[in-house]
């Protein structure tokens, strides 16, 4: 009987450190899920006791658990009306989208400006931008024209354009870049 012992006892040894042991490990989860209800006070549950129930209805005074016999029916309550308004011209003002414009044409003097500015469309009642910068001591005017929420929006814009537009090559350019840009002064030219 001692042989038997010592022979499984180095059998089983042997098993633990050799690297051909395989163990199947395997484990088990459970979820539980509850529904959670109101707990009914004595006044809701003698409200809702009809003929049909009360000899099922135990006082509370009498049990530590309320186990309803009849199904209760959840309470629905009407949400209130909303009513969404537009914004005002003075909020308007205060909070300039920062969307995408395109740069029509860049001139070098304030009359050219205005030239171009009048040409462009107005039936969208899209803004049009007047904007200078500094490049190598001379002074450039940009004009830019509309606001659009995405990029792709704008560059379908540029296809509307008049041709004579389309041919300076416009481009579409961030409202966003222009007001951290070291020049951000945006002139609304209409």
């Amino acid at each position: 009987m001692k042989k038997l012992a010592i022979i499984s006892l180095s059998v089983a040894l042997t098993a633990c450190v050799s690297s051909d042991y395989v163990t199947d490990v395997s484990s088990e989860s459970y979820r539980e899920d509850y529904k959670t209800q109101p707990m009914l006070s004595q006044s809701d549950m003698t409200n809702d006791i009809s003929e049909d129930n009360v000899a099922n209805v135990v006082p509370m005074s009498q049990t530590n658990r309320v186990t309803p016999t009849h199904t209760t029916k959840p309470v629905v309550k009407s949400k209130p009306s909303v009513t969404i308004t537009p914004p005002t011209a003075k909020q308007v003002a205060m909070n300039p989208r920062y969307g995408f414009t395109i740069q029509v044409v860049a001139v070098g003097s304030q009359p050219k400006v205005d030239q171009f500015a009048r040409k462009l469309p107005r039936e969208d009642n899209q803004p049009i931008w007047e904007n200078y910068k500094m490049v190598n001591g001379t002074k450039w005017y940009t004009v830019l024209y509309g606001d659009y929420a995405t990029k792709s929006d704008a560059k379908a814009a540029i296809a509307g354009l008049p041709m004579e537009f389309q041919s300076l090559k416009p481009f579409v350019k961030s409202i966003d870049d222009i007001k951290n840009s070291q020049y951000p002064t945006l002139n609304k030219l209409n």
